[in-house]
């Protein structure tokens, strides 16, 4: 048997290389995948035979393994209608496979006339394994990029949404008076190609193109399937959550590297831990010994007291392998490794963090870092943080940070900035032992945490944090921010953590499919996060606007319909009538609300009060957003009655921003945000923030 024909699990079992288009397709049709009729024959007359019980016109390809790119070498003949034309055309390929030192076969196809073309396959991301593909097919591949990807395994359901998700989603319904395509022949393909993934890790590439589509149905008309027997192996350690309270609720802590002198590492985070009120014990270590604020310090870790809950190493990077061992002979638990020039610098560095996790492993201590700014965890009174931070707010918020700056400074800048605190804040650095899968399972279970917000550039158990985020994302709200998404941004992170970036299509689909939502503006870390401190995620994308001018109306309107994808609702005739009462007769009330006439008749606070009202006692209403216009000549509220209203609606957010003088809107912001109600300077602001949360709902609902 020619290696065209030879059988599919004989192709598989080599150990590199491809498998012909007949070899492929016989696999796709093993896993229900509808493909072309064809024949696979190597002789003239057995080629004419095979025209002839297939039908004319057919399609003529030589077949083989060694081949890559039929068409580019013209070994593919279309439209053939008769025996003279296919004599010809085995003519012609016999000629040129013979030049090019092909080995193979013909093969047959009926010709198949679509109305459509797609394209679906599967690719074996470094990252997440397995991962299938499905866009617009032929030529329009390549020139629009119009696909999408879902990990594998993936339900039903997904594979729907997977559908959704295409910019050219509408040819798949009715087309040309073409009948819309069988989504159900078309998700069992999806879901087959998540299978062969799934079963056979050798399957490197698998490529249909075109998958066309013929009165309804999709049918696979060419296919490639290449292999490659080095398959990447995720860390098989699962999620570790035990020895986790050491991190976040130690008893007692040691500052190994603690000095008096002032503005050093050693001694910002003594002051931090002081400030903090944390009712543990804590130890320092210093060679000189003596004393440091009123505390003894021990010279060495060896004259520590045994069974510390946790030590926070401040020492040169090449001490902390010995101090690793050191505090693990004493029966400390856990470390928070401060110090940098590891693997993010160069090859020593990476080198020396290779003998560290040899550390963390003989010795099977918890480990935070190295490269780590610290923690923080307000419900115990501490963090480890070493830049200076005095007493830190407490609140529903948590932080997974791939950066070193949520426990710096960007926390201090919501410490001067919002009126809302922390409740975890996870520096991971470069997470030789806790990494962000450790981090999203303890916070899922954490009672103190409300929502998750990430900044990660590299997933160190890709797969095993998909698994964990999709469990986690049902209960409570994801949101993440992945550094390193464009060429650039990948090149930092490298330069950064040395991270390692996946295609940016496949992590925003993965992400996307187990519910965490994404961001891309670092603003919305903080954002975002205000908005759910006291106030539930938007019921569903529908909101209503009060605004004091026309051109915010359009201008909203379009940015919640174009870019966000917020729906700006009609509201009942109910709502409509009360909005029209409290306006005089010359202008025609809806939603958007056109504020301004009735506060010009009314008064500012009559007429924003009665106009909310209206809106949140509708029901085709998610959430409320009033531009409140303050000014000294127009007038300023008194904005009690907002509070009166997100009490009264507790379900229905309400999200406050701005037009007037800056004055009046610090003084609002001032009064409303202690209260629990988030306010935003800039007007788009809030309508980012609802979109962002909405879409956390919809995860949470999935």
């Amino acid at each position: 048997m020619n290696s065209a024909g030879e059988p599919v699990e004989a192709a598989l079992s080599r150990a590199a290389g491809q498998l012909s288009e007949y070899q492929s397709k016989r696999l796709l049709a093993e896993y229900g995948i509808p493909v072309v009729d064809e024949i696979l024959a190597e002789k003239r007359e057995d080629v004419l035979q095979a025209a002839v019980d297939l039908g004319w016109p057919v399609v003529l390809k030589y077949c083989s393994s060694q081949l890559t790119h039929k068409t580019e070498q013209g070994l593919i003949a279309l439209n053939l209608n008769n025996p003279e034309e296919l004599k010809e055309a085995f003519e012609r390929l016999s000629s040129l496979a013979a030049e090019t030192g092909l080995e193979g076969a013909f093969l047959v196809q009926r010709f198949i006339r679509g109305d459509r073309e797609l394209v679906a396959g599967l690719i074996r991301d470094p990252l997440f394994g397995p991962c299938i593909m499905f866009g617009l097919g032929g030529i329009m591949t390549e020139a629009l990029g119009d696909v999408t990807f879902r990990v594998a395994p993936f339900s039903r359901a997904q594979a729907e949404q997977l559908l959704q998700e295409l910019r050219s989603a509408k040819i798949l319904g009715e087309f040309r008076g073409q009948p819309a395509v069988d989504r159900e022949i078309l998700i069992e393909t999806l879901m087959g190609l998540g299978r062969i993934g799934l079963d056979h890790p050798e399957i490197k590439e698998l490529d249909i193109n075109p998958l066309v589509i013929r009165e309804g149905r999709p049918v696979a008309v060419d296919a490639l399937v290449i292999l490659d027997r080095e398959v990447p192996k995720e860390a098989d350690r699962g999620v570790r959550t035990e020895g986790l309270g050491a991190l976040f609720e130690p008893r007692s802590v040691a500052v190994i590297g603690a000095t008096a002198k002032e503005g050093k590492a050693g001694n910002d985070v003594i002051k931090n831990i002081l400030a903090n009120g944390y009712r543990g014990d804590l130890h320092l270590v210093n060679p000189k010994g003596g004393r440091i604020m009123g505390r003894r310090v021990a010279a060495s870790i060896e004259d520590l007291p045994d069974g510390i809950d946790q030590a926070i190493i401040i020492l040169p990077a090449q001490a902390n392998p010995d101090a690793i061992r050191a505090c693990a002979a004493k029966g400390i638990k856990a470390v928070v490794l401060a110090a940098g020039g590891f693997a993010e610098v160069d090859e020593n560095g990476s080198s020396l963090q290779e003998e560290l996790a040899r550390a963390v492993t003989e010795t099977g201590i918890r480990a935070l870092g190295p490269n780590t700014s610290g923690h923080t965890s307000t419900p115990h009174n501490f963090t480890s943080s070493f830049f200076p931070l005095g007493r830190l707010p407490k609140g529903p918020i948590s932080y997974i940070a791939q950066t070193g700056n949520f426990a710096t400074h960007t926390m201090r800048s919501i410490m001067s900035t919002e009126y809302y605190g922390v409740a975890r804040v996870i520096g991971l650095g470069n997470k030789i032992d806790f990494d962000e899968t450790d981090a999203l399972a303890y916070l899922a279970q954490d009672r103190e945490t409300k929502a998750i917000f990430c900044y990660l550039e590299s997933l160190a158990r890709p797969r095993l944090f998909l698994e964990t985020a999709a469990e986690v994302t049902k209960k409570k709200p994801v949101v993440m921010l992945k550094g390193g998404s464009s060429e650039d941004g990948a090149r930092a992170a490298v330069a950064h953590t040395a991270a390692l970036a996946s295609d940016r299509r496949i992590m925003d689909a993965a992400l996307r499919q187990v519910g965490i939502v994404q961001i891309h503006e670092y603003s919305h870390l903080i954002l975002a996060a205000k908005a759910l401190v006291r106030m539930p995620p938007p019921r569903g994308n529908r909101v209503a606007f009060l605004a004091p001018s026309g051109a915010m109306l359009v201008a909203l309107t379009d940015l919640c319909r174009l870019k966000l994808g917020l729906t700006v609702p009609r509201v009942e005739e109910r709502t409509r009538a009360r909005l029209q009462e409290i306006s005089p007769s010359y202008i025609r009330m809806r939603n958007p609300v056109d504020i301004w006439p009735a506060a010009a008749v009314s008064g500012v606070e009559f007429a924003y009060r009665e106009g909310m009202k209206a809106v949140l006692e509708d029901p085709n209403i998610d959430a409320v957003v009033p531009v409140l216009m303050m000014t000294d000549e127009t007038g300023v509220p008194d904005l009690t009655f907002i509070l009166d209203l997100a009490d009264t609606h507790p379900d229905k957010p309400i999200y406050i921003t701005f037009s007037g003088e800056k004055k009046h809107m610090d003084a609002a912001r001032d009064f409303l945000e202690p209260h629990g109600v988030p306010t935003y300077p800039l007007i788009e602001q809030p309508f980012e923030v609802l979109s962002i949360l909405a879409r956390c709902r919809g995860a949470m609902e999935r």
